[in-house]
């Protein structure tokens, strides 16, 4: 998603459930794509026409409406709201002006406001559809918004295309991931029953990472990027020790279709590699249309594939040579098959969850 997400909020009416939602959509959407408090104006500056800059920099804009957001009073007695100078309602007002997605969020049971109780400037604001975020359902309530925004988001024609390229490139790669998180977890079981004791803590914090970075990646959350690039770069340094040294794993790497199988693991950790170490934002904004240059003509292809139901579940299947490794070290070809069926099952569930994304998306 690029842009960002304005926090509009009044400080003695809503602060403590507006910083838990500041930080729960950090996590999510990254904390540089937040702006929240005026305490981030710089000094000196018409503080007026810099939050009608950011707020026309933004995506999207919560408005965190407590018990006392309506009727709450300034120094001489006045209704905020009915002041020109009133911060929440200056930024309320530029974003309903530039018809910037604005959800109302109505804090433990608060009503939404009418028409007729809001200034001139601000009467849009009852037609928007809220949501209600209480402090004892917290986490649930903001698990809600955060799928209402992903949603709506979604559906902004300038975003199409790449919302799409994105989806597809981070549920393929999250589902290589958990693939190889299962190999981990079979290796576990397998290093357990022979009683390699660091076998098995070896295999087992492989397996956590991979497992987490997966499951945060299947969820587009960006600030995994960093991490999953680390794993990727080792997984990818791994592949490469497995191919250079016929001691390591006890693989007997003259067998042809290991050395196939083993070599091809390499293609989806150098495309995990390119994806972690790109900027998510830039993927999610590419422009709808013909994009010139060899790299635009790369983009429309994929566009095209991750499109298409067919060739995209073709994809998924990405080539992975951890069968034939654990058969090479169990001896079973009954460990071997029951990889193959849990790595497909995984493969299945995150391909389901991509045509779900991808019917959100009008394409």
């Amino acid at each position: 998603m690029a842009g960002k997400i304005f926090i509009n909020y009044r400080r003695d009416d809503s602060i403590a459930i507006a910083g838990r939602l500041h930080d729960r959509l950090a996590e999510t959407f990254g904390r540089d794509n937040l702006f929240m408090d005026v305490d981030n104006i710089p000094v000196g500056i018409n503080f007026e026409e810099y939050l009608n800059k950011q707020v026309a920099q933004c995506d999207a804009m919560l408005s965190v409406i407590g018990p006392n957001w309506l009727n709450a009073k300034d120094e001489t007695n006045q209704r905020r709201l009915d002041n020109r100078d009133d911060f929440v309602a200056i930024e309320l007002a530029g974003a309903l002006a530039r018809n910037i997605l604005v959800i109302p969020v109505l804090v433990d049971g608060t009503r939404m406001p009418k028409a007729s109780e809001l200034p001139a400037s601000l009467k849009p604001l009852a037609l928007r559809n809220a949501i209600q975020v209480r402090n004892m359902n917290f986490g649930s309530d903001t698990e809600q918004l955060i799928t209402k925004m992903r949603e709506a988001l979604a559906l902004r024609p300038e975003h199409t295309q790449g919302l799409v390229l994105l989806s597809w490139l981070t549920t393929a790669i999250a589902s290589f991931l958990l693939s190889i998180a299962v190999f981990f977890a079979a290796l576990v079981v397998f290093f357990t029953q022979s009683k390699n004791e660091a076998g098995s803590l070896a295999a087992m914090m492989a397996f956590f990472p991979f497992l987490w970075v997966g499951r945060q990646t299947l969820a587009r959350n960006e600030s995994v990027r960093i991490f999953g690039l680390v794993i990727s770069i080792g997984g990818l340094l791994a592949v490469a020790a497995i191919v250079v040294s016929p001691q390591f794993f006890q693989i007997d790497l003259v067998d042809s279709s290991i050395q196939s199988s083993i070599s091809n693991m390499s293609i989806p950790f150098m495309i995990s590699t390119g994806m972690f170490g790109a900027s998510w934002k830039n993927v999610a904004s590419v422009p709808p249309g013909p994009t010139a240059g060899f790299g635009g003509r790369v983009i429309e292809i994929l566009v095209t594939i991750s499109k298409s139901r067919w060739l995209s579940a073709l994809m998924f299947l990405s080539p992975s040579g951890t069968p034939q490794i654990l058969y090479q070290l169990t001896d079973s070809m009954a460990a071997a098959l029951a990889l193959v069926s849990v790595q497909l099952l995984v493969t299945g569930l995150c391909y389901v969850h991509y045509r779900k994304v991808l019917a959100a998306i009008p394409v």
